[in-house]
Formats: C-alpha cells, sequence, structure tokens
C-alpha cells in the first residue's frame, strides 16, 4: 500500500468523516487518494482558517479535528492555528507534506522545519522517515491528541513517502489511555468536601473535555455550592440555574463575591488558574482552601497552591467522590443568569437549538458575559491565545461538524481578517450567520488608548466597506440592522434560508 493511502486508511480507521485543507504539491498524492474514500474535504480560503475550522470541529462535536496543508508556507500558515488549539486545549491533528527526503536540510524550494518551528505550541510531532513508520505515527499523533490533556499534534510527511510501497500498515486504532485518579487523593478530596461549609465550585473547559457536565451538577445540588465557569467552561453548568454564579475571569456579580468572601473551599475543576482567575476570582477567597481537580498535574500548583488535589480523569473524579457526599443544606444563594437585554437579548433568543461562536474584543467580552448558555458545546471562542479571526472558520467546523446553524458574533476589525471565509460557508451551503457589529475602528484597542494614554487614538480607525457589495461578491444575502427590531428580522430571516448569511449591526452591545 503506497503511504497516501495508508494516510487515507489511517483517517478512515479513527472515525474522521470530515477533514479541513488546502491543497499543494507535496500532498497531491493524498489528495488523489481522497477520491472516493468517503472523507469529505471542506476546502478553506488559507491554511489558518483551515486549522481554526478543524478546531471548531473538535468543540463542537468533541472529536479529533483534521487538517491538511502542503509544505513550506502552507505548514506555517497553520501554527496560529495550531497555537490556539494548544492554548485551548483541543485535540486537532495537522498533517503536513514536506520536501523529498533526500533534500531534506538542504534548504530546497518550500522546505521549512514545521516540527521544530511549532514544537512549542504541539502536545507532540512527528516528522517521518519512512513509509514503514508512517501508520504508527498517525495512530499515535490521534492518541495523543484525544488522551489527558487534549491538544494539537502534528504529523509532517516528506512528499516522496506518499507515493512509497510498503507492507507496514496496521491502521487500527490505539487503545486509549486511562487516567485513574488515586484512591489516596479522592479520600482527601471527599474529606475536605465533607468538613466544609461554604464550598464555591469554578468549572473550566475540563468539564466539557471529559463530558462531565451531569456530574458536576450532581455535585453541586448535593453540595448547594454556587457555581462559576470560565470562559473555555461556559455551557457546563446550566446558566439559568439558580446556583450559577456568572463567568469567572471577567466581570464578577456581587451575589458572587459575597460567596467568595464566605469561602471555605473553593473548588477547581479542569481550570488553569490564569492570571485573570487569580486576580478577578481567589483574590475575593481570602479563607478559601483549593481543592484542585485536573488531569494534567503540571496545572496544580503552578499559580495557586492547593491544599488538596485529584490528578486523573474528571469523569471518574467526580463518580468516585459523589457517592461519597454528604448534602449540604441550601444557603441562600440566588443565582442564575437574567435574560440577556439589547442587542445580545436579541442574540441570545435566537442561539436556541444553535450553536454560538465569537472572534475577539469588546464583543467577545460581552458575548461570553451576557449570553446565557444551557448546554456543553455550544459557545466556542477563542480563550487562551486570543485570536482574531477566529470565530467564521471555527464556525464553518461546527456547522460541519454537527449540522447545526452557527450564529458568529464579530467585531469588523476582526470580520477584516477572515471575511473572504464566507465563499467557504457559500461553497458548502452552510448554515452560519455572520453578525458583524459595525463600529469603524478597533474597538478594544481605541478603549484601551483612551483609557491608557491619555484619549491619544492611532491606528484603531477601520475602512468603510461596503458589505453589501460584499455579499454580493459572495453570493450571501445581506441585511442591515440599526434596531432590535431589524436585528430580529434579519435572524428570522437567516433561519428560513439554506447557506450563510451576513447581518451587519450598526448600533450599541
Amino acid at each position: 500500500m503506497k503511504g497516501s493511502q495508508i494516510v487515507v486508511e489511517c483517517l478512515k480507521s479513527h472515525g474522521v468523516t470530515h477533514i479541513f485543507g488546502y491543497p499543494g504539491g507535496s500532498v497531491l498524492p493524498v489528495y488523489d487518494a481522497l477520491i472516493g474514500s468517503g472523507i469529505t474535504h471542506i476546502l478553506s480560503s488559507h491554511e489558518q482558517f483551515a486549522c481554526h475550522a478543524a478546531d471548531g470541529y473538535a468543540r463542537a462535536t468533541g472529536k479529533v479535528g483534521v487538517v491538511l496543508a502542503t509544505s513550506g508556507p502552507g505548514a506555517t500558515n497553520l501554527v496560529t492555528g495550531i497555537a490556539n488549539a494548544y492554548m485551548d486545549s483541543i485535540p486537532i491533528v495537522a498533517i503536513t507534506g514536506n520536501v523529498k527526503l533526500s533534500l531534506l536540510g538542504h534548504d530546497a524550494f518550500q522546505e521549512i522545519d514545521i516540527t521544530g518551528v511549532t514544537m512549542p505550541v504541539t502536545k507532540h510531532n512527528f516528522i517521518v522517515k519512512s513509509a514503514s513508520e508512517l501508520a504508527s505515527a498517525l495512530k499515535r499523533a490521534f492518541l495523543i491528541a484525544n488522551s489527558g490533556r487534549k491538544g494539537p499534534v502534528l504529523v509532517d510527511i516528506p512528499t516522496d513517502i506518499f507515493d512509497t510501497e510498503t507492507q507496514e500498515c496496521d491502521v487500527t486504532p490505539l487503545p486509549a489511555r486511562e487516567y485513574h485518579p488515586a484512591t489516596a487523593e479522592i479520600e482527601n478530596a471527599i474529606n475536605a468536601v465533607n468538613a466544609c461549609e461554604y464550598p464555591f465550585i469554578c468549572a473550566g473547559g475540563g468539564i466539557i473535555a471529559s463530558e462531565s457536565a451531569n456530574e458536576l451538577l450532581a455535585l453541586a445540588r448535593r453540595i448547594n455550592s454556587p457555581v462559576a465557569v470560565t470562559a473555555m467552561g461556559k455551557g457546563a453548568f446550566p446558566a439559568y440555574d439558580t446556583l450559577y454564579a456568572g463567568v469567572v475571569g471577567m466581570k464578577l456579580g456581587e451575589q458572587a463575591k459575597r460567596a467568595l468572601k464566605k469561602c471555605d473551599l473553593f473548588i477547581a475543576m479542569g481550570i488553569r488558574f490564569s492570571e485573570r482567575l487569580m486576580k478577578n476570582v481567589v483574590s475575593f477567597a481570602p479563607n478559601a482552601k483549593i481543592l484542585h481537580m485536573d488531569i494534567d498535574a503540571a496545572e496544580t500548583g503552578k499559580n495557586a497552591e492547593y491544599h488538596t488535589r485529584v490528578v486523573g480523569d474528571m469523569k471518574e473524579t467526580l463518580r468516585s467522590l459523589l457517592p461519597h457526599i454528604k448534602e449540604k443544606p441550601y444557603k441562600g444563594f440566588e443565582g442564575g443568569k437574567p435574560p440577556a437585554e439589547g442587542f445580545f437579548g436579541v442574540i441570545e433568543r435566537h442561539r436556541r437549538g444553535a450553536i454560538v461562536t465569537t472572534e475577539v474584543g469588546l464583543h467577545q467580552i460581552e458575548a461570553v458575559n451576557r449570553i446565557g448558555t444551557e448546554q456543553p458545546r455550544t459557545f466556542i471562542t477563542s480563550g487562551g491565545l486570543g485570536t482574531m479571526g477566529f470565530g467564521l472558520p471555527a464556525a464553518i467546523g461546527a456547522s460541519v461538524g454537527t449540522g447545526k446553524r452557527v450564529i458568529n458574533v464579530a467585531g469588523d476589525g476582526s470580520f477584516g481578517m477572515n471575511m473572504q471565509e464566507l465563499t467557504t460557508a457559500a461553497r458548502y451551503g452552510l448554515n452560519v450567520t455572520q453578525v458583524v457589529v459595525y463600529n469603524g475602528s478597533l474597538g478594544m484597542i481605541e478603549k484601551w488608548q483612551n483609557e491608557q494614554y491619555g484619549g491619544r487614538i492611532f491606528q484603531t480607525k477601520l475602512p468603510h466597506i461596503e458589505y453589501s457589495a460584499l455579499s454580493r461578491a459572495f453570493g450571501v444575502p445581506y441585511a442591515h440592522a440599526s434596531t432590535e427590531k431589524e436585528l430580529d428580522n434579519a435572524l428570522l430571516d437567516a433561519e428560513t434560508k439554506t447557506g450563510p448569511y451576513l447581518i451587519v449591526w450598526e448600533g450599541q452591545i
């Protein structure tokens, strides 16, 4: 079997039905092998956006996203997308072509040491040196990407390996690794929870990655603990539950602050104690001991000193705890997110049954705080890296993976980075509604210049774009809205149509 066929057979054996990418000379044998394979290839307008689409696909489905790119600039264009997935612990496998084996190290045309370039932002990467190693490398890539703390893995393959025949082609997936929590740590955690009087739970992306939202809900209700979520944890706990305490790292409500001041046990689940969390949450709980539960031992004690920890799979950890946790009385916490108003109120009313993605900027902060999320994998945003241009391709990946309508909320600055991806959504008839918040500026940068630089506004104003002409050029329906009623009508119209829809909002958010 040729190397290119091994690649395709490996993808099929790992349940891959869709991949994202952009063709080039070094990977043409793989594209040829994809014909008739049953795997759908989604052609983006740029490799970075193909990688973001694979990322969005993984976040929305819980499966490994796959992206394919050619050598040289094709591979380097993936770096931002790979770094974004790395910072948010998203499982993707990036496959790149390279120059022939004999040309490696000779500065050949479009040769780049992409494994060296991506080493800091991948869980692991491979450069395949023989066709007999290919199946093994790909199988290990899928295992590593989707095991433990999930993340991106890159496999770089010299182009002549794709055309090399080999008998070494066992594509059977490797058995999943297990991450059992230690019995002693479970016992310590049980004792800590049972001994505390005022617990406070903070849930992050680890809850969603481990599919343990139901276990979190059961624990919270048993001990009557307020539950805050991180931006990556939105949907891990229902936003309209009375125990919901809001999103941490952004704006924390007074009710949550009061609960934190009383808190004697801060229960951290699948979070990494970022500097925002330490400043805006932990600082409000001066008397709290920390119970940190995470699958990655390196995160425990890194930024916050813990009293007790449990290292292991979150679902297994919670299932081990629950039978031994004593019920605690209700302490009068009255949380739950009130319905959003204004612009986000309209978005929120139309998001039921849909997925929301965002770009990065002021609109992102408002969306994270104001849009209520009831289910995991229905709110997708770039957390750790904060990548402008992420939202629209992520929406495309989410739509491909789930078949659901996706609403991407973008500032006009972010949309300027990825607007060509509307053509990708149009090509495949994807139900992606792109809402552009138009203010003619880089809003967050201008805000900082006003606050920190004496109002000296520099390099933030954006050129005017006639979005109606853009929509005609891309073949995408268009609506302009400056009132809530107009926005509501535009979103209703989008829901009646198949394919992408462009809405420009010119008003306050």
